[in-house]
């Protein structure tokens, strides 16, 4: 199981780290100029003046024979600005080999911005794996780093953050977490034959200066992760092979600074009240509507109105009227014949 060591009162990061690097460096530099080698360019660093720097990766391995190292030493993805010198999207070559060991994962990003308004520093990759004796030594997770500077008179103003996706990293299959931890691996862990126990001592730091990721009145800011790993390595017997430190491995170190940067001053708006602007007195122009035919309107279908007859009476019918009977005139009466009394032939003539 790892185990987690308290920090020493009083003891600040920077000093133990600088004299940790100065060890490494030390070593490094002692086992190739005793190869016979000059030691080269470790790749494009920031120039001495620049206000705004940003680092993706600065690799250090010490010369352990006893564990299979050799000394190596190293930075890939660089930027640097100086004072309102703009945007430097960062130099992503690798001359120093870096790469050889240590594999980023996703895009690299290292750049860096100075102008007169702010100066700033970004670092990101999806991931790390550091890779030694064909073992995954180190592991680490996705990495934002990034900080800012805001000069005078605005400011001076700083923020800083160091963001991953777990406070934890992975060493030889052990999930560290921040501070300083120590494990008891195996030399086939380590990948070295001689080797049969060894106890290492792991300091993983994620620094942000200022802390709080928000906007503090200083004239600097700093964010990064810093992994120092060192180690005891014995034999079958129990001695000692080594003691010391193996490697050393800064992870998005950004850096800023407001010194010697001014920005423009603010110009105050006026206090008079802005000229009235008089609208113009011509006539609007006139909208001519548009010559599309009007719409057709269709009649109603309802049927037309029924013509309804007078209703006068029928003519009535009149019966004929008789003429009125006439009244007889009384006449003298005749003679009156007897029987067989008359003129001419008569009954009873023979």
């Amino acid at each position: 199981m790892p185990k987690t060591l308290p920090r020493l009162p009083g003891v600040r990061r920077d000093v133990r780290r600088s004299a940790v690097r100065a060890a490494l460096a030390v070593t490094a530099a002692a086992t190739l100029t005793a190869a016979g080698f000059t030691m080269a360019s470790t790749g494009a660093r920031a120039a001495d003046g620049d206000v705004a720097t940003s680092v993706l990766a600065d690799l250090t391995i010490s010369d352990v024979p006893a564990a299979g190292l050799d000394a190596f030493n190293g930075v890939f993805g660089t930027a640097g600005s100086p004072p309102n010198g703009g945007l430097d999207n960062g130099d992503l070559s690798d001359p120093s080999g870096v790469l050889n060991y240590l594999t980023v994962r996703g895009q690299a990003v290292a750049r860096t911005n100075a102008e007169a308004a702010k100066n700033w520093a970004q670092a990101q990759a999806s991931g790390f794996t550091l890779s030694l004796n064909e073992r995954n030594f180190l592991a680490v997770g996705s990495l934002d780093a990034y900080a800012e500077c805001i000069p005078a008179p605005i400011g001076p103003l700083a923020l800083a953050y160091a963001r991953t996706d777990s406070n934890t990293i992975n060493v030889l299959g052990r999930q560290v977490p921040t501070g300083t931890t120590q494990i008891e691996v195996t030399g086939a862990e380590l990948g070295a034959a001689g080797v049969s126990t060894a106890t290492l001592t792991i300091q993983y730091d994620q620094f942000e200066d200022p802390s709080g990721g928000g906007y503090q009145p200083q004239s600097s800011a700093r964010a990064g992760l810093d992994i120092t790993i060192s180690g005891v390595l014995r034999d079958e017997e129990g001695r000692e092979l080594y003691n010391g430190p193996l490697i050393d491995v800064e992870l998005g170190h950004v850096d800023v600074t407001c010194d010697g940067t001014t920005s423009p001053p603010t110009t105050p708006p006026p206090t008079s009240p802005p000229p009235t602007t008089v609208p113009p007195t011509s006539p609007p122009p006139t909208t001519i509507p548009p010559t599309s035919p009007p719409p057709t309107t269709i009649p109603p279908t309802s049927p037309p109105p029924t013509t309804v007859p007078p209703t006068s009476p029928p003519p009535t019918t009149v019966p004929p009227t008789r003429p009125p009977t006439p009244t007889p005139t009384p006449t003298k009466p005749g003679p009156t014949h007897e029987p067989d009394y008359g003129y001419g032939h008569g009954y009873g003539d023979h």
